[in-house]
């Protein structure tokens, strides 16, 4: 029997050259634009996945996205038209520039040739740009008027997987102003209503997302609730949330330290939990609307009194704040007001009966269908908060007051 000779490379040699092919993470982006594990994704599609649009790689050519594809040209024709003294040579000359770099800011390789990519960074880019300034217009137009919706196109373009680079964006604004137009008024283009226009970007963005992260969670100077603690702010890891929670929910929901059995109190511990509204309620805790508050996250807890900003929940911001949730998560360096935010209210929210408590306390507005649908999101959501490190919980010391609290009743 003739014997069958390999002549592949001994594996050192095939390992070298693949070691040699691969790029380091020095050349990658101070950012990446990636997708959900599949298991948070698939358990919840409908908050991560677009409706209408698709920016960027992840979803596009989906069947279901395909009637908005034929929106994007009619857009890039009005961007176009903007300034005439541009052409359309200019636009792809640049952007081409840019297409290595934006390949660098996705964590997985892309499969599309270097045309294809170069489109579509272009037209989903100038799309954005059309969109909002249509919007920002207040005029009547067919793309305004479609039967999903502005807020609905909207929601698609802040999802955590259906983002390009903002430099790409930065680009095609600074080419369409004749290299003239200033970064408050581009930022000024995608402002929401909502949010104090005098409210700075701390920080280079990355993408929309992470624009409007800055908007809706601000970085405050001084944190009122770690003022009267010596907790180090810690960087941990960018740990997705498991299927299996670090806590169990009823444990962790129904922390029973509010009897007086222990004689040993860990005060000096961080705390990742309290017992729900109803528990606290029954305890003799009093819930009120906050008036005037910085943010948010002004939540206080004083002589048995909490007082909370009202918070506004219909279908479009349960799917914003799981994204922004989900962005906050992905990011190891970064503060965590909002999962802390989503811990303690994920806290508070474990049945429809603490929906209705809160709701009566102006605290609430369920624009949902139900209590119970919103008691469910805010445990999603608190899914997210699950692999906070103690230590980061911006409201750890207010977790320490009320149960001390309830301890001295």
């Amino acid at each position: 029997m003739e014997e069958v000779i390999d002549h592949s490379p001994p594996l050192e040699v095939s390992l070298k050259q693949k070691l040699q092919s691969t790029e380091t993470w020095k050349s990658f982006e101070p950012f990446v634009l990636s997708r959900l594990p599949y298991i948070i994704r698939e358990s919840n599609r409908e908050l991560y996945e677009p409706r209408v649009v698709s920016i960027g790689p992840y979803h596009r050519g989906k069947e279901s996205l395909r009637a908005m594809e034929a929106h994007k040209p009619r857009c890039l024709i009005d961007f176009l038209d903007r300034n005439p003294s541009v052409g359309l040579e200019i636009y792809v000359k640049e952007i081409r520039a840019l297409e290595a770099r934006a390949r660098k800011c996705y964590s997985e390789t892309i499969d599309m040739s270097k045309d294809e990519f170069v489109e579509m960074l272009l037209l989903d880019g100038c799309f954005m740009l059309e969109f909002f300034l249509k919007v920002r217009a207040r005029e009547p137009h067919l793309l305004l008027d479609v039967g999903w919706g502005t807020k609905t196109i909207i929601c698609d373009l802040l999802l955590f997987e259906n983002q390009i680079p903002f430099f790409v964006i930065e680009t095609l604004y600074s080419i369409v102003t004749s290299y003239k137009g200033e970064s408050e008024i581009l930022l000024r283009i995608f402002h929401p209503s909502s949010v104090s226009p005098d409210l700075p970007v701390r920080e280079k963005v990355y993408h929309l997302l992470h624009l409007y992260h800055q908007w809706f969670v601000p970085c405050r100077i001084s944190q009122p609730n770690l003022a009267h603690t010596s907790i180090p702010v810690s960087s941990r890891s960018a740990i997705w949330p498991s299927e299996s929670r670090q806590f169990d929910r009823n444990t962790r929901k129904g922390i029973k330290s509010i009897s007086k059995s222990n004689s040993v109190k860990p005060y000096n511990f961080p705390m990742r939990s309290i017992p729900c509204a109803t528990e606290l309620h029954e305890a003799g805790i009093t819930f009120k609307r906050k008036i005037n508050p910085v943010d948010l996250f002004d939540i206080t807890f004083k002589n048995g009194v909490m007082e909370i900003p009202t918070l506004l929940i219909d279908s479009i911001r349960k799917v914003f704040f799981m994204n922004l949730a989900a962005f906050e998560g992905s990011k190891g360096s970064m503060e965590h007001d909002l999962m802390s935010y989503l811990a303690l209210m994920d806290s508070l929210i474990n049945t429809d009966k603490d929906v209705a408590l809160l709701q009566r306390h102006g605290i609430l507005n369920n624009m949902l269908l139900s209590d119970e649908e919103l008691s469910i999101i805010f445990n999603r959501l608190g899914d997210w908060s699950s692999t906070l490190d103690s230590e980061e919980h911006r409201f750890g010391p207010l977790f320490r007051d009320v149960q001390r609290y309830c301890d001295s009743r």
